[in-house]
């Protein structure tokens, strides 16, 4: 339950930002589910892989949710960190892309957002983060991370390709 303020904060806070500068929000997004991934769930997969089940066993707000926990995450908890983690990092690498790969990662994590929802009262924020993911598939995101650093890398450059032609 002390969990459920901090990330509603969170949660809202990342809905704000999305409001206001969706191209920061993209961003914020695209890397939090990455640091997720890796920080988290490949962590979790390698050290306490007993803590997958755990999760979804402790007091989830769907029964369904005991059920899956107990009789498929327990035939291999560090194979279902593993495939969480390489979700995630999907999921933030397409958010991170350009086009139409940023509006699949969106409804991807969406999806994930409000899949884990029932996990417990403290991930109840969740749909607010989805609810600022959702607002984030309306805007056009023709550059990648990577496009929009290299173009801050070399202004010159580009201002100079630009021009001619």
């Amino acid at each position: 339950m002390e969990q459920l303020i901090p990330w509603l904060v969170f949660c809202t806070a990342f809905l704000a930002l999305s409001l206001w500068k969706p191209p920061a929000a993209r961003i914020f997004l695209g890397v939090f589910f990455i640091l997720m991934a890796v920080a988290v769930n490949l962590v979790w997969s390698l050290v306490a892989p007993e803590l997958f089940v755990t999760l979804g066993t402790d007091d989830p707000l769907v029964p369904f949710y005991v059920w899956v926990f107990q009789n498929v995450v327990t035939l291999s908890p560090q194979g279902f960190g593993a495939l969480a983690a390489a979700g995630e990092l999907t999921v933030g690498l397409l958010i991170l892309s350009h086009g139409w790969k940023v509006k699949i990662g969106l409804a991807l994590a969406v999806a994930f957002l409000l899949l884990i929802t029932p996990l417990g009262i403290w991930t109840l924020p969740n749909p607010v983060m989805a609810a600022g993911a959702a607002w984030l598939m309306t805007k056009d995101f023709p550059r990648s991370l990577v496009q929009i650093l290299r173009a801050r890398r070399r202004p010159a450059e580009t201002q100079l390709s630009e021009g001619t032609g």
